[in-house]
């Protein structure tokens, strides 16, 4: 029996020419899939192209050059924010910054993408330009009261509370453990006072920091030529050390309220700093990184610390402390008697917050000074206290009771820490600045 083999038609509506077609596409297919992706071996991002950049063509380089923006390391140092303004996406410019991050993850892979009002769910361009003239920014939002928010940014209650939640969701939540906090502290920046000894003093060997760290609060308080005022000159120096030196390579902000601030001073120790430590910063750019002012009342005071929390938000990372010599003096001065003092330390427990606040906003250490008063009732021991009270006792993250001895050295006492042991040092005052006694 002889069997027929019939040829069946193509599909209805598929002729030959498709089948050949499809099966042209599918070998194309296949070879991009085998074709090698394009690697780029460049040693640092500083080398490289922006066309160089996975997903970044030419128009979006154009745009970047025409901003000043030439190379990969200096698109990763640029504000979302920026990216609005000269008409680049923030969704192209996150996709870029992730492929350099995959280019260069030794350099990136800690990389965390600086937020801005536009990325809080619910907040567009308009409502965002609006907050953002009148001073609010993305880390701003988190820190501040929700009354705060209503009635100066006009902002809902219900508003405040969801983009609050946002924010806080971004950081992974509202909780966390203690070994992640620990992990959080040892991430912290720390920098020197330029003096061993109170390094020494100040040093927490669990989380391997000295000095003065990031973020926190300090509180040096003692009688006149106790040496507060010198600490405070010497602080908005080393803060500007580069990090192998022990500093943070930042910038100092330094509110002089008893008119003791002295430029020829930091000149003097300037000088020795530089010398002990091979630091070529030239002094006019570190006399020029001291912003200072000089505050005469303490209203004044209030404003000043007020507008820091806008000025800060537009400033971000530039600056590692903010130095107050002395927080108590305009608030001793305006409120005396007994009639006022609890407007005085209503007013000042308002202002210490707002200090509170920049620190947690911004992560920049908060070191005051503080006069002392004699307590007449203590017939026994050391009767100088310092003023404010237990407002300000409260405030501190840690004290310091500084006090004259022989000559030129003066005794640095941890008065109250929550991670320091109450311990003693020397150190000496000196022609050429702070440092440790022989």
């Amino acid at each position: 029996m002889t069997t027929e083999t019939i040829e069946l038609p193509p599909l209805e509506g598929e002729t030959d020419d498709d089948l050949v077609l499809e099966e042209i596409k599918e070998t194309k297919d296949k070879k991009k899939l085998d074709k090698p992706k394009k690697v780029v071996s460049i040693d640092s991002p500083e080398e490289m192209l922006l066309t160089d950049v996975p997903g970044l063509g030419p128009k979006t380089a154009k745009i970047l050059a025409d901003y000043g923006i030439m190379d990969p390391a200096q698109l990763m140092q640029l504000p979302l924010s920026v990216f609005d303004e000269i008409g680049i996406s923030r969704i192209m410019a996150k996709k870029n910054r992730s492929a350099i991050v995959e280019l260069f993850p030794a350099l990136y892979g800690e990389f965390q993408e600086s937020l801005s009002l536009e990325d809080i769910e619910g907040i567009g361009p308009t409502t965002a330009k609006a907050l953002r003239e009148k001073g609010m920014n993305f880390r701003f939002m988190e820190t501040t009261p929700i009354r705060e928010l209503e009635q100066i940014y006009g902002i809902t209650p219900s508003a405040a509370q969801k983009y609050q939640a946002f924010i806080s969701e971004t950081r992974g939540g509202w909780f966390t453990n203690a070994y992640s906090f620990m992990t959080e502290q040892k991430n912290k920046e720390a920098f020197t006072f330029g003096a061993d000894s109170i390094d020494m003093a100040m040093s927490i060997p669990e989380i391997g920091k000295s000095g003065i760290i990031s973020g926190e609060t300090y509180e040096f308080f003692g009688a006149f030529r106790s040496g507060k005022s010198q600490i405070c000159h010497q602080l908005g120096i080393t803060v500007q050390l580069p990090l192998e030196l022990g500093g943070l390579g930042k910038k100092a902000i330094y509110l002089d309220t008893e008119g003791t601030f002295s430029p020829t001073r930091l000149i003097h120790m300037i000088t020795r700093l530089k010398r002990e430590k091979g630091w070529d910063k030239d002094s006019k750019d570190i006399l020029t990184d001291i912003m200072y002012a000089r505050v005469k009342n303490s209203d004044s005071q209030q404003a000043i610390v007020y507008k820091l929390l806008d000025f800060l938000g537009e400033h971000l990372g530039e600056y590692g402390v903010l130095i107050i010599d002395s927080i108590s003096a305009h608030f001793r001065a305006e409120y005396s008697g007994r009639g006022t003092l609890a407007e005085r330390q209503q007013t000042l427990n308002s202002h210490l917050s707002i200090l509170h606040r920049i620190a947690d906003t911004y992560g920049l250490a908060i070191v005051v000074t503080n006069q002392v008063q004699a307590n007449p009732a203590q017939f026994f021991g050391d009767p100088t206290k310092a003023v404010g009270g237990n407002i300000m006792g409260h405030w501190a993250g840690t004290r310091v009771y500084l006090r004259k001895s022989k000559g030129e050295k003066r005794v640095f006492r941890i008065f109250d820490s929550p991670v320091l042991p109450e311990l003693e040092t020397v150190f000496e005052i000196t022609e050429e600045g702070v440092v440790s006694s022989e």
